[in-house]
């Protein structure tokens, strides 16, 4: 049996009975098969999450497919498969990461350090206010 059908099989049956990938591995185990494993296609990545959540977030046709259709057409699924170019590469970088997280602490900084002169330049402007707050810089 060709071992991409395998792999798709397992798939299948562990995003309907709601497994995790460590399940997932467990199981192909059996046919001498690995994660990540060369010449695979749909691999996850290595994360622990559930099978739903990875088919939901990388393979979204595939989730669709499998939300809409009965566990009877699993087979039907299965040799629909075959055709489903859909890859898991949607990931972003180690380093497209770091930009990121970089740039939204920058951008939450300046954003504090706004609000707070704005505060500062309003508090003793207030009619009703009769001093100024203790900390105002001027």
């Amino acid at each position: 049996m060709d071992r991409q059908r395998i792999y798709d099989a397992m798939l299948i049956k562990a995003f309907r009975a709601d497994k995790t990938l460590g399940v997932l591995w467990y199981w192909l185990k059996v046919y001498k098969m690995d994660i990540p494993e060369q010449g695979l296609r749909r691999q996850p990545p290595r994360a622990p999450m559930r099978v739903q959540v990875f088919v939901g977030s990388f393979l979204k046709p595939l989730a669709d497919r499998l939300w809409d259709t009965d566990k009877t057409h699993d087979i039907k699924t299965l040799d629909w498969m075959t055709n489903l170019e859909c890859q898991a590469t949607d990931r972003i970088s180690q380093n497209e990461r770091k930009l990121i997280m970089k740039k939204s602490r920058a951008d939450r900084r300046r954003t504090a350090y706004l609000r707070e002169n704005i505060e500062a330049q309003n508090a003793g402007n207030q009619w009703a206010v009769t001093k100024g707050r203790a900390k105002q810089r001027r």
